[in-house]
């Protein structure tokens, strides 16, 4: 029950009340992919950058490729639209940091390289962050590992 509230919250873009919710969610089943791919987006949009980088390490650690096939249209993916925001200075963060984190994270739910370029420019700005060399080196291994399947 308390699932579908919160999609419901996060199909209307109320993303605190779906937060919280989800939040609840995930203290008693930490390994539902759903709820952590929705939590992140929501942390994004709450400002809470650092909790959505831990969820995202988390989740591409776990399975890449859930996060990675996400179907924008069925499921509904904000991630477009707040990449938009974010891009056009809409939805602003504390730091640039902090910026190129949260679109980092949205975009690899549309494009793999995109998502590399933006966690490159992370690590550039914030080298002591070891999550950020760690999802650098998962991501970039997985683009290796795309290429050579394609060759194959």
């Amino acid at each position: 029950m308390s699932e579908m509230l919160a999609n419901q919250y996060f199909l209307v873009r109320n993303f605190i009340s779906a937060k919280s919710i989800y939040e609840s969610i995930l203290e008693k089943d930490y390994t539902n992919k759903s709820i952590k791919k929705k939590l992140t987006i929501c942390c994004i949009t709450t400002g809470e950058v650092d909790n959505a980088l831990s969820l995202f390490l988390s989740q591409i650690k776990d399975d890449i490729d859930f996060v990675i096939h996400t179907d924008i249209r069925s499921e509904d993916c904000p991630c477009p639209e707040l990449i938009s925001q974010i891009e056009n200075e809409e939805k602003l963060f504390k730091n640039e940091i902090e910026k190129t984190i949260a679109l980092g994270i949205l975009w690899l739910y549309c494009s793999l390289e995109k998502s590399i370029d933006f966690f490159k420019k992370a690590e550039v700005k914030n080298s002591n962050d070891n999550r950020i060399k760690e999802i650098n080196s998962i991501l970039i291994n997985k683009l290796i590992s795309n290429k050579n399947n394609s060759i194959n």
